[in-house]
């Protein structure tokens, strides 16, 4: 999947400069965004849009869960779907795999339009995380994710950057010239920076 990101970016560089769509592409994943209560002083951040192939992430973190050690993870897939009970999502990091419970039976369903300029649908549940592990994402090589559903399906994405090293291996025969500008675009669209990006942002915050 990353290579065709990266891939599409090399053709797409033959029409558009890098600057815009690195600038296009800012725009559509890995979103920061924050803010404080005028009620009660509360702060909050997020990063949203988080892409990992079909499942797509959110994080989520306010002085409470900061005090708590807490974070909130939206996890979800691209589909009108019903996510399974029980450990219903998987992350496998350098070290294994983890799997977590949400924090609530029922499935979300929305319409997101932002993305594309079209309506999407979206399916999530939302999970609680220790923000130690969240960290530990962060700091991870490997980083896939796996959701199942109530249907006995289930999506799975691999959600971690590529070194240049890789991303010329795996195009080498597909005839087109990887740079430098290209995978760092490509590494910016996946959920590892996201998460990479809420650290920072956790360590930032005076909460």
């Amino acid at each position: 999947m990353k290579i065709k990101i990266i891939l599409g970016l090399v053709f797409l560089s033959g029409c558009v400069s890098t600057a815009d769509i690195a600038s296009m592409a800012k725009g559509m994943y890995n979103i920061p965004s924050s803010g404080t209560s005028q009620f009660d002083g509360t702060k909050h951040i997020r990063v949203s849009k988080m892409s990992c192939n079909r499942i797509e992430f959110e994080l989520y973190q306010d002085t409470d869960k900061s005090n708590k050690g807490i974070v909130l993870l939206k996890a979800g897939s691209d589909s009108i779907v019903n996510i399974g009970d029980g450990q219903s999502l998987h992350i496998r990091l350098d070290d294994g795999v983890q799997s977590f419970k949400a924090s609530s039976t029922i499935t979300e369903h929305e319409t997101d339009s932002s993305r594309y300029g079209v309506s999407r649908s979206f399916s999530s549940k939302t999970y609680i995380l220790p923000e130690s592990f969240v960290r530990k994402v962060a700091a991870s090589k490997i980083f896939l994710a796996k959701i199942h559903f109530l249907n006995n399906s289930y999506i799975e994405g691999q959600c971690s950057t590529m070194t240049f090293e890789e991303a010329q291996e795996l195009s080498k025969d597909k005839g087109v010239k990887v740079t430098q500008e290209h995978l760092n675009i490509s590494n910016s669209l996946v959920a590892m920076t996201g998460f990479r990006q809420f650290v920072i942002m956790m360590d930032s915050t005076e909460w």
